[in-house]
């Protein structure tokens, strides 16, 4: 009997018993959909985090902050720890060349704003000039907050293109608009002078699909301004963002700075130090972390697809046992224990073939799902799939070689004779 004999032989012998076949082929099917899943979902994360990334300054974009050292004398952060602005515009004069832009942000402030005797909740951030081309906000109206506003300490706005819509009924109405906010429990009037395009990121939207709000609350002011709010008389920061120039090393620039703020202003500091972070190495981290994952989630996949496996091979003994006279009747014609043999290994390895397609595409489509509630969807990757139809057939032939091998060895006149 060739293969497409036994192919042909498996398939009604499968149709004959649809609700066998189906119970047999579920802990393939969940095993497989749950790699698919996996491997789905973990290609979503990678191109979220990638198109964040790159719309935040991509590769380019690094991070100094203040951390403690290893060797510190106390395990707490002191006002006189904190990062200048001065110092700030010291690293851009002394790393002029290397620099795009210099991204600082003071922090953030709840405020309340009341338009048609409702109360719209609203959160101001303290930002300078540079903080626009970290972040994936475009202005669309107006300007950004400018060097001159930091310096002035001015009491200018910049709001989203759905605040303006909600408040003035449009975008170009908004700008020289003033609004009145309470905050710290005081009363302070800003002047809009611009308007950026608001987008939400994966994160957001999935929150905004599930509890239905879409009003955003984000208002960029001057950090000194903030910092005037908050009666500070200088202006302090815990990080700073950074975006380097095309072509420039971020690792070796990033070593040069933390050298340089280190050996200027922290190399008394027995506690505090400058280090730094680049975005590759937060891609490296985020990778790593969803190795993890999936290789806990694949294990019990895994262990799916072992009790599929024992699933496949009950059934196949069933089988065999159901078949006995028709194994005794081949045998007693001539048919080779090989044949017998590969009959019921190929049945075994359709089953497994069937359910791990199902699971393929069940897989792709919860993956997607998923995908879609954050907004980002892409596809598995061919070796996942080349990986799990590969294992399905092993698993059937693993596990079908046994009841195959049983089938083959029967004895062909006491085959005949049960009953």
């Amino acid at each position: 009997m060739n293969l497409f004999e036994n192919v042909k032989l498996a398939l009604a012998s499968l149709k004959s018993n649809k609700m066998r076949a189906i119970l047999t082929m579920l802990g393939i099917i969940i095993g497989i959909s749950s790699v698919i899943m996996i491997a789905t979902m973990g290609n979503i994360l990678e191109k979220s985090i990638t198109d964040t990334i790159n719309a935040e300054g991509g590769s380019n974009l690094v991070a100094f902050q203040i951390s403690m050292k290893p060797d510190r004398t106390r395990d707490y952060i002191m006002s006189s720890d904190y990062i200048t602005d001065d110092m700030v515009n010291q690293v851009c004069e002394r790393f002029d060349d290397d620099l795009n832009a210099v991204a600082m942000n003071s922090g953030s402030q709840n405020a309340t704003l009341r338009h048609n005797r409702e109360e719209l909740e609203l959160v101001f951030y303290g930002v300078n000039s540079g903080f626009i081309a970290q972040s994936s906000t475009e202005v669309i109206a107006g300007r950004y907050v400018s060097d001159k506003d930091v310096a002035k300490k001015g009491n200018v706005c910049v709001i989203s293109d759905k605040q303006a819509e909600k408040l003035y009924g449009g975008i170009k109405n908004a700008i020289g608009q003033r609004i009145t906010v309470k905050m710290l429990g005081g009363s302070y009037d800003f002047t809009v002078v611009g308007v950026y395009e608001y987008k939400m990121t994966a994160m957001m939207s999935a929150m905004v699909n599930m509890m239905g709000e879409d009003w955003n609350n984000e208002v960029y002011i001057p950090y000194s301004t903030l910092d005037k709010i908050y009666q500070v008389n200088e202006s302090t920061f815990y990080y700073f963002y950074a975006i380097v120039n095309d072509g420039v090393d971020p690792t070796r620039f990033c070593e040069e700075v933390k050298s340089y703020m280190n050996h200027r202003w922290y190399r008394d500091n027995d506690s505090v130090e400058i280090r730094y972070m680049t975005m590759e190495s937060q891609m490296e981290m985020m990778s790593q972390i969803m190795g993890i994952v999936s290789m806990v989630i694949s294990i019990i996949a895994g262990i799916s697809l072992l009790v599929g496996g024992i699933g496949v091979m009950n059934i196949m003994l069933v089988s065999v046992t159901e078949r006995t006279r028709e194994i005794g009747v081949r045998k007693a014609l001539g048919a080779p224990n090989g044949a017998i043999r590969s009959q019921f290994i190929i049945e075994s390895v359709i089953i497994c073939l069937i359910g791990g397609f199902v699971g393929i595409l069940l897989g792709i489509l919860l993956g997607n799902i998923a995908g879609i509630i954050v907004g980002t969807i892409a596809p598995p990757s061919v070796g996942s799939i080349i990986l799990a139809v590969s294992f399905a057939m092993a698993i059937g032939i693993f596990f079908g070689y046994y009841p195959a091998n049983r089938a083959a060895k029967l004895d062909p006149i006491e085959a005949l004779r049960y009953e």
